[in-house]
């Protein structure tokens, strides 16, 4: 056979082979990667900002009773109630608020982790090394309520976010449904007293160095979140 057709077959060969094989990559490795890529960032905006508000809004609680806890009777008193002492739905309104806000602000901010480790912990943000932060800020999270003599554990942690997931399946419940819940719900009520023996003892002077990590880890969700131009800065 003439040594041109020759040469014409195998590069005519080699470039189909080479075609197939860069179509195969870009319909099963590259194109799912960058709608994977686009879906996470999506997924990282809608949730980010409500989850550095949540955070901010927990810190700000969390540094207030660490100040006021051993200065202000009035605040360790308004820790130490439970719901299981609400005869009335207005009890959640009035001496049972403040602890009860304070149990919402800690679910809530562990529900908006869950929500991203459902939706998220799966897709490629571009940077591998950026969302491993992230994920290693957020497990520092659970780990900093779950530690230092803690009564509240790891997963339980996890639980009192996944409870509280509004129906919709995108957001938490907002707090007048929780109190709802917890006046109506003895089962819902009953899940969440661990949380509220923690922060009963809280006020009775017990895991002030897992109140400081906590504080310090919910910090750092929020600067990294800032510093990584996902949301703002909360004044």
């Amino acid at each position: 056979m003439n040594e041109n057709i020759v040469n014409f077959l195998y590069g005519a060969l080699g470039g189909g082979i080479v075609a197939t094989s860069f179509r195969i990559a870009e319909t099963y490795i590259i194109a799912p990667r960058f709608t994977q890529s686009i879906d996470a960032k999506k997924k990282l905006f809608a949730y980010a900002r409500p989850l550095s508000y949540a955070c901010y809004e927990l810190n700000y609680r969390l540094d207030a009773i660490s100040i006021k806890i051993n200065a202000f009777n009035e605040t360790r008193n308004s820790l130490r109630i439970s719901p299981k002492e609400a005869s009335s739905i207005d009890w959640f309104t009035k001496e049972g608020y403040y602890v009860t806000s304070t149990a919402y602000l800690i679910a809530t901010v562990s529900c908006w982790i869950q929500l991203y480790e459902r939706d998220v912990v799966f897709l490629q943000f571009g940077r591998s090394s950026l969302t491993k932060c992230f994920f290693e800020l957020i497990e520092n999270f659970k780990n900093s309520l779950s530690s230092s003599g803690s009564i509240l554990w790891f997963h339980y942690v996890n639980g009192i976010g996944e409870l509280l997931v509004a129906e919709a399946g995108d957001r938490p419940m907002n707090l007048s449904e929780f109190t709802y819940k917890l006046y109506r719900d003895e089962l819902f009520r009953d899940y969440y007293d661990q949380l509220f023996v923690f922060i009963n003892q809280m006020a009775e002077g017990q895991h002030l160095e897992t109140l400081k990590n906590t504080i310090n880890a919910i910090a750092e969700i929020e600067a990294f979140l800032v510093e990584n131009k996902i949301t703002i800065a909360m004044s």
